[in-house]
């Protein structure tokens, strides 16, 4: 009886075991399937669509282009903190009218031809998010693969860059993160290889890029007025250091009138050999590769620029509907006035041709090809003894959905990119032809005004419209007009 008892109490127990087990794995299984769905119920979209068409007309300017962009990205919902991200890149026609038509820029009847280097279509951002917050209690994100870089230097919706990606806001007062990239590309960079060019190894950059920043969080400068940003990074055998500061301090006069102080540096120094590790044969040898050439002499080595810029902003009200009677706001004037301008023997200071700079003017630095003309470290400024200076101005009304802005800069450089129908006179500063840009687009220098208008219309929260015309007024006169309609997820 002893012995049947035991082996009673043994298989009793051994059921409690089981069903105990079976709650347990059920239960689990329940939590999973519950993370699971919050998968997909919290998934996310995000980034852009537009169509443009740019015409350019005048004396030293001509053509009409189509460009269409595609770049949705969708993100998972989070388990555990982690989340996933993958996109698509879709790049159809180009936003440079030089010389050329419109008249191949639509696909065949049985899809699209991928005929041009602009024309792409391609896996964008592809990364994985861990976000401490949830397991960690702590407000760190690691993002680890392909992503855009989102730093100072480049262009966030078009760069690469393939890596890891850390930031802290723990302490609001004082963000701060690294990046490490191991290949990367900037967009300025890729289109402003020889078409063709880029062979079947890639066209990624494979000199390895370290960054870090402070910077302040979006509560203290909301309580104080005062935001800052600081980043300072490297790129292997290529550039010794890049730096990118600025500060902005906000005084509220009343509810609705505002003035912002802005100021901003930007300063790279170029390694004495540079070399570039890719999938480009004139952007390997653009420096003359692991030996002393004569295309060495070209490049400025401490490349600087500033701006300085004055935002004032007035916010018309009504009387709101709501309860609480609060005002809303129904429209703005603004108004802007700056300067910017280099220091050193060059400009050249970003991976893109504008970054985190909050410039003035309409045409100067993209109606070429934002490739050329701007702050690109392999643009313009990039030349040795290359100088600028722009002091700009602009006004600006809303009023509810509609938008009018006037843009008004001075351009005056010592190197600037020219259309093929500018560039017919004149001495061709481009020492370097066939590595960087054709004989066919002359460097020189240039003085000029940059006026343009533009209107703005805003369909919903996701769409809206630009129509603007700008003319340059000086050593190259042309205008541009662009119209586009944009489509943000």
């Amino acid at each position: 009886m002893k012995n049947q008892g035991s082996k009673f109490f043994s298989r009793r127990s051994s059921s409690i075991v089981v069903a105990g087990s079976l709650l347990a794995a059920s239960s689990f299984t329940g939590l999973e399937a519950a993370k699971l769905s919050d998968v997909i119920n919290n998934a996310s979209i995000d980034g852009f669509a537009f169509g443009r068409v740019h015409a350019v007309d005048g004396r030293d300017g001509e053509g009409v282009r189509y460009q269409f962009r595609f770049k949705p990205t969708i993100t998972s919902g989070a388990i555990y903190g982690v989340s996933a991200s993958a996109g698509l890149f879709f790049s159809k026609g180009s936003s440079t009218p030089d010389n050329n038509a419109a008249d191949n820029d639509i696909g065949g009847s049985r899809g699209q031809t991928i005929d041009s280097l602009v024309d792409r279509f391609n896996i964008g951002d592809f990364y994985v998010t861990l976000d401490g917050k949830e397991t960690l209690n702590t407000k760190t994100i690691v993002r680890l693969g392909q992503r855009s870089p989102g730093t100072p230097f480049n262009d966030n919706n078009l760069d690469r860059a393939l890596g890891v990606f850390a930031e802290n806001s723990d302490i609001d007062m004082l963000n701060f993160g690294f990046q490490w990239w191991d290949s990367w590309m900037g967009d300025d960079i890729y289109i402003s290889t020889p078409s063709g060019d880029i062979s079947s190894a890639g066209a990624g950059i494979g000199n390895n890029m370290f960054m870090a920043y402070i910077k302040s969080g979006a509560d203290f400068t909301k309580e104080t007025g005062l935001s800052y940003n600081l980043w300072y990074g490297g790129i292997h055998r290529w550039v010794n250091a890049m730096v990118f500061g600025d500060v902005a301090y906000t005084l509220g006069f009343d509810d609705n009138q505002s003035i912002t102080i802005t100021g901003q540096v930007s300063y790279t120094s170029m390694a004495d050999r540079p070399y570039i590790y890719g999938g480009s044969k004139s952007l390997i040898g653009l420096f003359g590769g692991n030996s002393v050439s004569n295309n060495q002499d070209w490049y400025a080595k401490n490349r600087g620029m500033y701006n300085i810029r004055v935002d004032y902003k007035y916010n018309f009200t009504q009387a709101s509907d709501e309860e609480d009677g609060a005002e809303k706001v129904t429209g703005f004037f603004g108004a802007s006035a700056g300067l910017a301008g280099s220091f050193g023997d060059g400009f050249g200071t970003l991976i893109d041709n504008t970054g985190g700079l909050k410039l003035g003017g309409h045409l100067w630095n993209s109606y070429s090809g934002a490739e050329a003309n701007g702050f690109g470290i392999l643009g313009v400024g990039g030349f040795k003894n290359s100088s600028i200076i722009v002091p700009y101005v602009k006004a600006e009304i809303g009023y509810k959905k509609f938008g009018a802005a006037l843009d008004v800069a001075y351009v005056d450089a010592s190197h600037f990119f020219y259309l093929k129908k500018g560039s017919t006179t004149g001495t061709n500063l481009n020492n370097v032809s066939g590595n960087l840009y054709g004989a066919s687009n002359h460097i020189k220098a240039a003085h000029f005004l940059d006026v343009a208008l533009s209107a703005t219309y805003k369909f919903t929260d996701s769409i809206n419209m630009l129509a603007a015309y700008g003319y340059a007024f000086g050593d190259p006169q042309f205008g541009r007009f662009r119209f586009q309609v944009n489509y943000v997820f």
